[in-house]
């Protein structure tokens, strides 16, 4: 059976003024049910700072490890609550914001891949 998702692709953006950003995640959703699920880079990873080398080192781990605790809470915070619920805290969590983590405009793919599945999926394709 084939579940319809929608995600986001998690950016860091820590120069609102060039507008440049770092693809960082992947947010995930299921609208029907209560899933909520993400993958983050590793607050290890070089790619952000390399794109960035002007930032302090310690804002990008620290803005990784912030937003792992945030995520981790919406997720058990879905595991409690009934599927609308759900959608409405992720369509909120995705609303465009002036911060050092924005989300992409949100989009859709029907498949018969489970949640971890399908983010390791997008993690490779869109989070280089």
């Amino acid at each position: 059976m084939k579940t319809l998702y929608q995600f986001a692709i998690v950016r860091f953006l820590p120069f609102a003024e060039t507008g440049e950003f770092a693809n960082i995640g992947i947010v995930l959703c299921a609208p029907a049910g209560s899933i909520f699920a993400f993958q983050l880079v590793s607050e290890h990873a070089e790619r952000a700072p390399r794109f960035f080398p002007q930032i302090n080192e310690a804002l990008f781990p620290l803005t990784i490890k912030a937003l792992t605790e945030e995520l981790n809470k919406i997720q058990q915070l879905a595991e409690q609550q009934k599927a609308p619920e759900v959608f409405a805290a992720f369509q909120q969590l995705t609303q465009p914001s002036e911060e050092l983590i924005r989300y992409s405009s949100l989009r859709s793919v029907l498949t018969a891949a489970q949640p971890d599945e399908l983010l390791a999926q997008l993690v490779s394709q869109l989070v280089p």
